[in-house]
């Protein structure tokens, strides 16, 4: 089974996504981890990942589509996928189908937890992370950027979610409830109790 987490950032697609690793063994392709260990790296490619990260804007889709290759092709397939902030627009969503149906496989649901704006921004806002034993707000997590996210969000992403809809594979979850509610719904919603 190969699922597609989408919802504006602070939704708790990551840790659904966890949740759903732990639970079931899939290989999880964390957009955002990824792209921030290359940002911090000495990649060819830091510099322009972390200028997209840092502005709150979209890695440029072409890297993105061979860096989730890069990924897919070296894991064990038959354990599925959970695909968490990726893609991001209509275009990496029909790369990604590409993707796997080189595979044998296809994208099997798209799920959308959904939050209002607010609530994003309150997550957000609050949100700390470790870097080097301190505690920082990242870039990204700043009032600015988290207003551009909230954009691209809206005019690149959510379409993707939209398309899901359109094709069969769209589920959408209310993410404002508990963390265990909104597990408890994903797995009724994909039969995986």
């Amino acid at each position: 089974m190969n699922i597609i987490l989408l919802g504006p950032q602070g939704s708790g697609k990551g840790t659904q996504a966890e949740l759903l690793v732990e639970k079931f063994g899939f290989n999880h392709f964390e957009a955002g981890k990824i792209l921030r260990s290359i940002a911090n790296s000495d990649n060819p490619n830091a510099v322009a990942v972390k200028q997209a990260l840092d502005s709150g804007g979209l890695v440029p889709d072409e890297l993105v589509r061979t860096i989730a290759w890069d990924f897919i092709s070296k894991q064990d397939k038959s354990k599925g996928f959970i695909f968490d902030g990726y893609p991001r627009s209509v275009d990496q969503y029909e790369h990604l189908k590409d993707m796997l149906a080189k595979i044998g496989q296809k994208i099997d649901h798209v799920i959308n937890l959904e939050i209002p704006e607010s609530e994003t921004i309150r997550r957000l806002s609050a949100r700390r992370t470790y870097v080097s034993g301190k505690l920082v707000q990242r870039d990204d997590d700043k009032p600015e950027a988290i207003q551009r996210r909230l954009a691209i969000y809206r005019s690149q992403t959510h379409p993707v979610f939209e398309r899901a809809v359109s094709e069969g594979v769209g589920i959408e979850i209310d993410g404002l409830r508990t963390i265990a509610v909104i597990n408890q719904d994903i797995l009724s919603r994909l039969r995986l109790q």
